[in-house]
């Protein structure tokens, strides 16, 4: 599964962008795609497993990649 935020820079337009890619089971995935999983609720599937990470902030040349494990928040946009 891969969960993209993008924070929109309004004044110099480079707009932040952080992505986490995380291996999910079959039974995970038809869970999120019948609805008993939330979107919001992934991020607690880091927990104990290994996930690979983009951050991208404002202002940086490149992105930053590398892998973290862990619990990770999922935020709703604006």
């Amino acid at each position: 599964m891969s969960v993209f935020t993008e924070y929109v820079d309004w004044v110099g337009s480079q707009d932040a962008q952080y992505r986490t890619v995380l291996p999910i089971t079959d039974a995970e995935a038809d869970d999120l795609m019948a609805g008993r999983l939330s979107p919001h609720q992934v991020g607690a599937l880091g927990d104990g497993r290994r996930h690979l990470k983009s951050d991208w902030p404002s202002g940086a040349d490149e992105p930053s990649v590398y892998w973290g494990s862990g619990v990770f928040a999922v935020h709703e946009g604006f």
